[in-house]
């Protein structure tokens, strides 16, 4: 059986990941463990192509966000968590649909070593990074999908959402 990491959060849902996943559904028994690195909400990019667009804060919001008190940051970063938790529970759901088995977690925000803490969990026969689109991407501009390949034994696919997609 082949088991895939997925690794995305803004991107589930989206078109191209969709399609990546059910050509590797589609190559046999298989299972997939989705990991969602929390995106802060000032972080969001307001990216259309998934399941759930969000609106992004400025650049002066996010950092009004950073001064505000405790209590209202905790706030924030419960709403990122329950959104990523919907986009997982939407993902699993559809590789379920599509005829494989999947499960997956939401981690903390930085993605590099979420996916080190997995790999050393468990062996993969490929990662898949899904991102946003280039002009937006975080994950790219820290050269996200070359750190995973080096962290990890199994070959690396990065999906970059379409960059037509509404943003």
């Amino acid at each position: 059986m082949d088991e895939y990491l997925v690794v995305a959060n803004q991107t589930l849902g989206g078109e191209k990941l969709e399609r990546t996943v059910r050509e590797r559904i589609e190559r046999g028994d298989s299972s997939f463990f989705v990991l969602v690195p929390m995106t802060p909400p000032h972080d969001e990019s307001g990216w259309a192509g998934g399941f759930v667009a969000y609106e992004g804060m400025s650049g002066d919001e996010a950092r009004a966000w950073f001064e505000q008190d405790g209590e209202h940051r905790r706030a924030q970063m419960e709403e990122a968590r329950s959104l990523a938790e919907r986009r997982l529970a939407r993902m699993v759901q559809a590789i379920e649909e599509a005829g494989a088995r999947a499960e997956g977690a939401v981690c903390d925000a930085d993605p590099l070593d979420a996916v080190k803490k997995r790999l050393a969990e468990s062996s993969y026969t490929e990662v898949i990074v899904s991102t946003l689109p280039e002009r937006l991407s975080r994950w790219l501009k820290m050269d996200l999908p070359s750190r995973v390949a080096r962290a990890s034994s199994a070959p690396v696919t990065t999906i970059e959402a379409d960059r037509t997609a509404d943003v």
